[in-house]
């Protein structure tokens, strides 16, 4: 097996970096708008609040925040070094004349390191409690090393057009599994096994929450919004 350990760092740095430690960079000038807005609330357009525990995944809310477009970028940078594709080389490979067995074993362990990701990114410790958190657009970035950058982006695209039909998280999620699945075959032919992976990851979100009867939520700046199971 042949390992770029310095780019296997970088990726692990990218992947396993949980996104709730971005907020400690965020944390003071969150407290400043918010003082700098205190009172000015009720100048607001009454049809731009929402109510509270409303599970509307919400287009132009969520992309505004800036952390989703850094889960989409290290996401997808962390699982191209992992997995190889759009001309980026794996960080872990082994030589073409390698036995079978080695290669489903390196197979194994690059979705293992994807897994761990996804896992990080999902279980939130708030208010002395765990919770799942929905990681919709660190899995748009992981789709990219998983089934490539044209079955990523018409899942990705198509979610969100149907998204309105959709309540929650745990909807929008389910679906968005789905069409992984059908871009994911579609752009790469029915032999390859990466999509039903895809569909996988994306769908164990959604499986967690219904098992541990607790909600998938997403985060705002006020607080939560979930859909509860």
């Amino acid at each position: 097996m042949h390992v770029d350990v310095k780019s296997l760092l970088f990726a692990l740095l990218l992947l396993w970096f949980p996104r709730q430690w971005m907020r400690l960079g965020f944390s003071v000038r969150t407290r400043r708008n918010k003082q700098g807005t205190a009172g000015s609330g009720r100048g607001k357009e009454p049809w731009k609040s929402r109510e509270p525990g409303d599970p509307t995944v919400v287009f132009s809310r969520e992309f505004l925040k800036i952390r989703n477009y850094v889960d989409v970028l290290r996401g997808a940078a962390g699982s191209l070094a992992i997995m190889g594709g759009l001309g980026i080389t794996s960080c872990l490979a082994i030589s073409d004349g390698a036995g079978a067995v080695l290669a489903r074993e390196l197979f194994m362990l690059r979705l293992g390191i994807l897994l761990v990701a996804l896992v990080i990114q999902m279980l939130r410790f708030e208010k002395g409690h765990f919770m799942f958190f929905a990681p919709i657009f660190f899995l748009a970035g992981l789709s990219v090393g998983l089934m490539g950058l044209k079955g990523a982006a018409f899942a990705f695209a198509m979610v969100w057009a149907v998204n309105p039909m959709l309540r929650g998280p745990l909807g929008f999620l389910s679906v968005y599994a789905l069409l992984m699945l059908v871009f994911g075959l579609l752009f790469l032919g029915t032999g390859n096994k990466l999509p039903i992976v895809a569909l996988l990851f994306c769908f164990l979100p959604v499986l967690l929450s219904l098992l541990a009867h607790r909600p998938l939520v997403v985060l705002t700046r006020k607080g939560t919004r979930a859909h509860g199971t």
